[in-house]
C-alpha cells in the first residue's frame, strides 16, 4: 500500500512490524509554533511532547494489533503517521463482536495512558517542595506542564476517536454493535445516519475555528464514510470522476465502449502507461470483448510484468476460457503481490465453484469477503456457494446483504458476470424469485431473471420477463435488447428488428447501440 511506501521500520513488536511515516516529520515544527522554545527547557519540552504524541498514537495502534491477534486475526504493521495511524489487520473479521473488541481497544489504551499521565503529574507536583534551587523548580514546571499536556492530548484522543464517524474507532464500535443487533446493511445504514451529520459539525467547526489540521483530517473520513453506502458513494466517484477523469466518468456509468475510446486517445498521448491499458481491459472485458481484453493486459504485463491490476485480469481471462491452472497461477502471482487483497481469493473461489468444489470455495469467498466486506458480487456468488452445499439460510442471508449493499450492482450483472447465471438457472430463480414475490413489478429483478434465462436457453420464459420488465421500466435500453436476442431465437425476426431498432435510435451506452446494430446487420430483409 501507498502508505507503507513512504515510511520506515523501526523494529518488530510482538510480532507486528512498526513503521513510521515521513509525514511524522512535520509533527516538529507544528511542535515549535505551538511552545515557542526559547530555551534549553522550551526545547526538551518541545521533542519530549512530540515523541509523548507519537508514542501514544504508536500505543493506540499496538492496541488495535494485540486484540486482533487476540481473536486471531494476524497483523502485519502499524503506521504512525502525522494525523494518527493504521493498524494494517490480514483481514477484517466478520464477527461484529471481534470487530467491537479489536476497534474498542485502541481508546481503551489512551484512557490507561491519560490516567499514566495524570499520576506521573501528581508525583511531580509532589516533589516541588523538595526542590533545593530555582534550577531543578523550573524542571518540575516544565514537566508538570508536559505530563498535563500529554494527559490532555490522550483525552482528546479518546473524545476524538470515540466520536461515532466511520472510519474512526467510534464509528466502527458503533458499526460492530449494530451489525450484530440489526444485519450488516442496517448497520451500513445507521453508521452512515449518525455519521453524516457529527462530520458535517466538524467541518463546520473547522472552518468557523480556521482549524485547517482538523479540515484536511475530515476530507478522508467523508471519502471513507461514502463508502457505507455504495449508490452515496457512486455518486461522488462519478462527481470527481467527472472533473478529473472524463474516461473513468464513463466506465463508472457503465458506457464502457466510449470509455475505451477515451482510454485508446490517452493511450496515444501515453503508449507506456501500464494503468491505461489495464484500464482499457476492463472496460473491454466488462462488455465481453475477451479478445480485445487479452491483447491489452498482455501489452500491460509486457511493460510491467509485476502489475498487480494486470495479472489479475490476465488470470481472470484465463479462468473465462476455463485454463484453470493458467487461472490459480496468475492468481497466486497477484496473491503474492498483495497478500492483503480481496479479488484473488475471490477469483480462486470463483474457479473452485465452477469446478464443483464447493466447499473449498466457501472457504475463499469467506476470505473474500472479510478482507473487502461491502463488494455485494462476493456476497451473491457466495449465496450459490451455500445454495449448492443446500443451506439455503445462508444463501439467502447472502443474497440479502448484497441486495442491501446495491440492488443495482446485485440484480442486473455486467456482460461478462453473466456466466455465473449459466447450468444455475435453479439459483437465480431462487434469488430473484424471493424478491419478485414481494414486489412482482421489480424493473431490476424482473430484469435479471430474464437474462439468467437467456443465458440458459429457455428463450420463451426470458421473453415474458423481458416484457414483464419493459412494463415496469420501459426507458431501459438493454432490456429492449435482452427481448430482442430473445424474439430472434424465437423466430420472431420481425418483433426483434423492432426492439434492436428501439435500442439503436434510444440508448446512451455506445456499447448497447453497437450491439443493436449488429443483430439488426444479421436480421435478413423482411
Amino acid at each position: 500500500m501507498k502508505l507503507l511506501g513512504w515510511s520506515w521500520s523501526l523494529g518488530r513488536f510482538g510480532g507486528v512490524d512498526i513503521r513510521f511515516h515521513f509525514s511524522t516529520l512535520f509533527s516538529l515544527p507544528i511542535a515549535w509554533l505551538l511552545f515557542h522554545p526559547v530555551d534549553l527547557r522550551g526545547i526538551v519540552e518541545a521533542a519530549l511532547w512530540v515523541a509523548g504524541v507519537c508514542l501514544f498514537i504508536l500505543l493506540h495502534e499496538l492496541g488495535h494489533a494485540f486484540a486482533a491477534q487476540a481473536v486471531g486475526v494476524p497483523v502485519r504493521s502499524v503506521v504512525v503517521w502525522l494525523l494518527g495511524g493504521l493498524t494494517n489487520m490480514s483481514y477484517r473479521p466478520e464477527n461484529p463482536l471481534r470487530r467491537l473488541f479489536i476497534y474498542s481497544a485502541g481508546p481503551l489504551m489512551n484512557m490507561l495512558l491519560a490516567f499514566l499521565c495524570v499520576l506521573a503529574y501528581a508525583v511531580v507536583l509532589l516533589l516541588h517542595p523538595a526542590a533545593q534551587n530555582i534550577g531543578v523548580y523550573l524542571w518540575l514546571q516544565t514537566l508538570d506542564a508536559l505530563f498535563f499536556s500529554l494527559a490532555v492530548v490522550n483525552l482528546i484522543l479518546v473524545v476524538f476517536n470515540l466520536l461515532p464517524v466511520y472510519p474512526l474507532d467510534g464509528g466502527n464500535i458503533l458499526h460492530a454493535l449494530t451489525d450484530w443487533l440489526f444485519g450488516r446493511t442496517n448497520a451500513d445504514r445507521i453508521t452512515l445516519i449518525v455519521g453524516v451529520p457529527i462530520l458535517a459539525l466538524l467541518f463546520g467547526f473547522a472552518l468557523f475555528t480556521e482549524d485547517y489540521i482538523l479540515l484536511v483530517f475530515c476530507i478522508p473520513i467523508a471519502f471513507s464514510i461514502s463508502t457505507l453506502n455504495r449508490a452515496f458513494f457512486k455518486t461522488a466517484s462519478l462527481g470527481l470522476a467527472r472533473l478529473f477523469n472524463r474516461a473513468a466518468y464513463h466506465f463508472l456509468s457503465g458506457d464502457y465502449e466510449r470509455a475505451a475510446q477515451m482510454y485508446t486517445r490517452d493511450i496515444d498521448r501515453s503508449p507506456r502507461n501500464v494503468n491505461l491499458y489495464v484500464a482499457r481491459a476492463a472496460c473491454r472485458l466488462a462488455i465481453g470483448q475477451t479478445e480485445r481484453a487479452i491483447a491489452d493486459v498482455e501489452r500491460a504485463l509486457k511493460l510491467n510484468q509485476s502489475h498487480m491490476f494486470a495479472v489479475e485480469m490476465r488470470g481472470e481471462l484465463h479462468l473465462l476460457r476455463k485454463e484453470y491452472e493458467a487461472a490459480l497461477d496468475r492468481f497466486a502471482q497477484a496473491q503474492a503481490l498483495n497478500p492483503g487483497w480481496s479479488v484473488p481469493y475471490f477469483d480462486r473461489a470463483s474457479l473452485l465453484l465452477e469446478s464443483g468444489e464447493y466447499q473449498p470455495a466457501l472457504e475463499n469467498f469467506n476470505k473474500a469477503v472479510s478482507l473487502q466486506s461491502r463488494m455485494p458480487f462476493f456476497y451473491l456468488v457466495r449465496s450459490l456457494a451455500h445454495f449448492r452445499l443446500g443451506d439455503l439460510e445462508a444463501a439467502h442471508a447472502d443474497q440479502d446483504t448484497a441486495v442491501g449493499i446495491s440492488p443495482d450492482d446485485s440484480l442486473v450483472m455486467v456482460d461478462v458476470n453473466q456466466a455465473l447465471y449459466e447450468e444455475n438457472l435453479d439459483w437465480a430463480r431462487d434469488f430473484y424469485g424471493r424478491i419478485l414475490e414481494r414486489n412482482p413489478r421489480h424493473p431490476l429483478a424482473l430484469q435479471g431473471l430474464a437474462e439468467a434465462c437467456l443465458a440458459n436457453q429457455d428463450f420463451t420464459s426470458a421473453e415474458g420477463l423481458f416484457t414483464r420488465a419493459i412494463e415496469a421500466n420501459p426507458r431501459e435500453a438493454r432490456v429492449y435488447l435482452g427481448r430482442g436476442m430473445a424474439r430472434l431465437e424465437l423466430n420472431e425476426a420481425e418483433k426483434a428488428k423492432a426492439d434492436f431498432e428501439r435500442v439503436s435510435t434510444t440508448a446512451n451506452k455506445l456499447h448497447l447501440k453497437q450491439q443493436a446494430d449488429d443483430f439488426l446487420r444479421k436480421i435478413p430483409p423482411l
